[in-house]
This record gives C-alpha cells, sequence and structure tokens, in this order.
C-alpha cells in the first residue's frame, strides 16, 4: 500500500503586495487610456497652431539717406507717430529757394495792385473832367446856334424894312455884325466841342492802361499760382520723409539702420496691433466635423509653459 502526501503550497506575503499594486497600477492605466481615448474622440486637440496678427509693413514713397531711426524692436507706438526720418537737406533748400521766389512775385503783384489802383484813381477823374469839359462845350454850341439863329432873324426883318426906311444904314451894319459874330461864336464852340470830345477818347485812351495792369496782375497771380503747387508738392515730399505708424500697434522688426539709403518702396519696418491677434490652428478635414461656430478652446503657448488661455 502505497500511501502519498498532498503538499499546498503558499505564496509569500511580499510576491501577494506586489501583484496587487501591479494590478492596481494596471487599472489606473487602463482608465487613464480609457478616458483619454474618450477625450480624443470627443476632442480635436490640434498642435499645428501658430499664433498670427495683422502685420503692417512701412515703406519709404522716396529714395534717400536715413538719418534717425526714434523707434526700437518691441516699442509701442501710437498712430501718426514718426518711426524713422530720411534726410530731407536737399528738398529744404528747394523750398527755401521757392519761398525767396514768392516773395519776389508778391512784391510784384504788390507793386502792380498799387498802380492799378492809382491808374483807376486818375483816370476816373480824367474821365469825369473829360465828361464836364465835354458837356459844357455842348452847351455853348447849343446857345450859339440860338444866338445865329436870332442874328439871322433879325437881319433878315431890318433888310425887309429898308425899302420903307424905316431904318438906318447903321443899324442894318449892326445887325450884319452881329450876325457875322454870331457865326464865328459858333465856329469856335464847334472847334471847343472838337477838342471836348479828343480830351474825352484821350481819357478813355489813358484808361487802356488799366487793362494792361490787370493782365499783368493777372500773371503774376499765375506765377503765384504755379509757385504755390510746387511748394505743396514739395510739402508732401517733405512729409514723406517722416515716416509715421499708420495704426497703434508695437514694432515688431526694424530692417535699416541710421546712416543706410534706402530705395522708394523698400520695406524700412513691421509694426503690428496687440489687440488684434488671433491663433490659426490646422486642423484636419476628418476632424473638422467636430468642430462647431462658438465651442469653447483651450490654448497652451510654448512661450508661456504650464498655462492655459481659453
Amino acid at each position: 500500500m502505497t500511501v502519498s502526501r498532498s503538499r499546498k503550497r503558499y505564496l509569500p506575503r511580499g510576491g501577494a503586495v506586489k501583484t496587487a499594486v501591479v494590478l492596481v497600477l494596471v487599472l489606473i492605466l487602463l482608465v487613464w487610456v480609457s478616458q483619454w481615448l474618450i477625450y480624443r474622440i470627443n476632442h480635436v486637440h490640434v498642435v499645428d497652431a501658430r499664433i498670427k496678427t495683422d502685420m503692417v509693413a512701412i515703406a519709404s514713397r522716396l529714395p534717400g539717406w536715413v538719418s534717425s531711426i526714434e523707434v526700437e524692436e518691441g516699442d509701442s507706438v501710437s498712430e501718426l507717430q514718426t518711426l524713422l526720418v530720411i534726410d530731407s537737406s536737399e528738398l529744404e533748400l528747394e523750398l527755401a529757394v521757392m519761398s525767396g521766389r514768392r516773395a519776389v512775385l508778391e512784391a510784384d503783384a504788390a507793386r502792380i495792385q498799387a498802380e492799378l489802383d492809382y491808374a483807376r484813381a486818375v483816370d476816373n477823374t480824367e474821365l469825369e473832367l473829360a465828361d464836364q469839359a465835354l458837356a459844357t462845350a455842348h452847351l455853348k454850341l447849343a446857345r450859339q446856334k440860338l444866338e445865329l439863329t436870332k442874328a439871322d432873324a433879325d437881319l433878315m426883318r431890318l433888310q425887309g424894312m429898308t425899302a420903307n426906311a424905316m431904318v438906318s444904314a447903321q443899324q442894318l451894319a449892326d445887325a450884319r455884325h452881329l450876325r457875322d459874330g454870331s457865326q464865328l461864336n459858333l465856329k469856335l464852340a464847334e472847334g471847343q466841342s472838337r477838342v471836348a470830345r479828343a480830351g474825352r477818347s484821350r481819357a478813355e485812351a489813358q484808361s487802356l492802361r488799366q487793362k494792361v495792369l490787370a493782365r499783368e496782375a493777372d500773371v503774376i497771380a499765375g506765377r503765384l499760382a504755379g509757385l504755390a503747387a510746387e511748394e505743396q508738392t514739395l510739402q508732401l515730399r517733405l512729409r514723406d520723409h517722416h515716416l509715421r505708424s499708420p495704426v497703434n500697434g508695437r514694432i515688431a522688426r526694424t530692417f535699416v539702420e541710421a546712416g543706410e539709403y534706402v530705395q522708394t518702396s523698400q520695406n524700412l519696418m513691421l509694426v503690428f496691433r496687440p489687440d488684434r491677434l488671433w491663433v490659426e490652428a490646422n486642423i484636419k478635414e476628418t476632424a473638422v466635423r467636430k468642430v462647431e461656430p462658438g465651442q469653447k478652446v483651450s490654448v497652451e503657448v510654448d512661450a508661456f509653459p504650464g498655462e492655459e488661455f481659453p
């Protein structure tokens, strides 16, 4: 007869603890993986994203030497603040020359205007005197015509009375003398009237100088207007020598240094607006259907580790 014994094996106490720990860790890992899978299924996670903003390129309208740079990278700037100055000494010299030309033209314009005012005053007086003289001559002429008519009538009346011996020869001679004197006075009045008309014509001719002076004044005014347009153009060019910020923002980059020569349309600076930033994320086509307007987004920026921006 064979007798057998069964032996019971017992695990060490430390091995049971290790097994329990492993099971707990595996369970935790499974829970974490399941949560992660659920999160990835229900959320869109994008790594390919960039912070974007509107960049305004500051360029020059004209070439020249950079005389000074008024700002540095990172500086906050306000709208119309001067950022960079291009040398404008040659342009300022041209403006000074034009200012001298304008002063000469303005002096000529003042002189011509004074001559025109004087000519108008004198000519108006001469015309008024000529009109008065002509009117007086016309009156004298009319009076002499009346006197001649009366003298002719008196002479004819006396001549008719000589046949009856009602008038003496002396009376008849006196009547002829008065008639002849009236004829002479009439011719004299006609001559004075012609002289008065000539004086009136001369006064009118002298007044034509006003038109000449007015034409000279118009020419000077045209030159001044053209010069003003040239000065305005130079002022605009001078303004372009001071490059100003078009927006309230911050300097992102500067590409030139003081003393450099810049060309037309060359980019000199970049300015952006800190109040207009956004995140541009490249979402996969398979995940676009999970994205809707108004959803909350959590953003993490590499420059600020550990921080989230909702």
